[in-house]
């Protein structure tokens, strides 16, 4: 434990058994590592709730050990199978993060099109088509990437991975990057409304979740970097996620909010966090690495990956 008692929050997304899914070659932790892992955690940690964070954030709660709350981005379907009854069992409660265009529109987000073409095709193979259909459909469009920003962003990829995914997220006009990934989506991967039914939760699946004593959280509603988009635009989007969120779902005392992408550069700004409050949300978790202590900013918390975990 560290000299004073930190706040871990450890970030997931993918949590299946790899080997007999579709898309083995997908990132993400395995069910059975998943479980070790929680475990272990478990032994070392007060798991955290999300009221003990707000207590601990605020100097009103000092735990015997390093507080550690788990957190899981993009409304998976695998969080209500494999995730839920693995932390229901011991009595854990997660944070669930939806973008909620998923959900109510069975739609496939762009950045969810991106991880399963890679998949799919191969990252060469994927790269070549994704540019010469760009090339085609904007023959003069002129992008650099910052390949320092794209190391931050994405530090578990290599350069090439990383330049790719921050092309893709961050530099490329909404409307193009939609075009491009659309059509490869259609010709490689099929239906998506279908691809999305089995890829994401269903609000009944969340339900479902909220009653094993699991937190719902906005992920915004098509899953945008925040900070590319106007003020007025951000207003809509998350008003439009806050909206279907506290409609659909069963009350909490406490809605948090997990930033797409989450790098504070350029995946959200004081517009977004000023929105945030107005909606009443409790909290915002970024993907910066590092450990969080009391009077820590409640909109910048900071998050490390599974892959980041220490045990033993």
């Amino acid at each position: 434990m560290s000299a004073k008692p930190c706040l871990r929050i450890v970030a997931y997304h993918y949590v299946r058994d790899f080997s007999t899914t579709r898309f083995p070659a997908i990132k993400g932790i395995c069910v059975n590592k998943f479980r070790k892992q929680v475990d272990a955690l478990a032994a070392t940690h007060e798991m955290a709730t999300l009221e003990s964070l707000d207590a601990f954030l605020a100097g009103k709660y000092v735990p015997q050990l390093d507080l550690c709350l788990l957190t899981f981005d993009d409304g998976l379907k695998e969080h209500f199978t494999e995730v839920t009854p693995i932390l229901a069992e011991r009595k854990i409660q997660g944070q669930f993060f939806l973008p909620t265009v998923c959900l109510e529109e069975n739609r496939v987000v762009l950045v969810h099109k991106n991880h399963f073409l890679t998949a799919s095709l191969g990252f060469d193979t994927y790269r070549a088509e994704f540019l010469i259909l760009l090339g085609e459909l904007a023959p003069n469009l002129k992008i650099s990437v910052d390949a320092v920003q794209a190391a931050k962003s994405y530090r578990f990829d290599d350069p090439p991975a990383a330049e790719f995914k921050y092309l893709l997220n961050f530099c490329l006009p909404t409307d193009i990057r939609g075009q491009v990934l659309d059509s490869l989506f259609a010709k490689h991967l099929g239906d998506e409304a279908t691809f999305a039914k089995e890829l994401y939760l269903s609000w009944d699946d969340a339900r479902s979740m909220q009653r094993d004593g699991m937190i719902m959280g906005g992920h915004s509603h098509r899953h945008v970097a925040l900070a590319s988009l106007s003020e007025a635009e951000q207003g809509a989007d998350l008003e439009t996620c806050t909206r279907l969120l506290r409609t659909k779902l069963q009350p909490q005392a406490q809605w948090p909010f997990c930033y797409p992408y989450g790098n504070p550069a350029d995946s959200f700004n004081v517009a977004t966090v000023r929105i945030l409050q107005q909606l009443d949300y409790q909290c915002g978790f970024t993907t910066s690495a590092g450990t969080n202590q009391p009077g820590a900013d409640r909109f910048s918390l900071q998050r490390i990956d599974t892959n980041e975990v220490q045990l033993g």
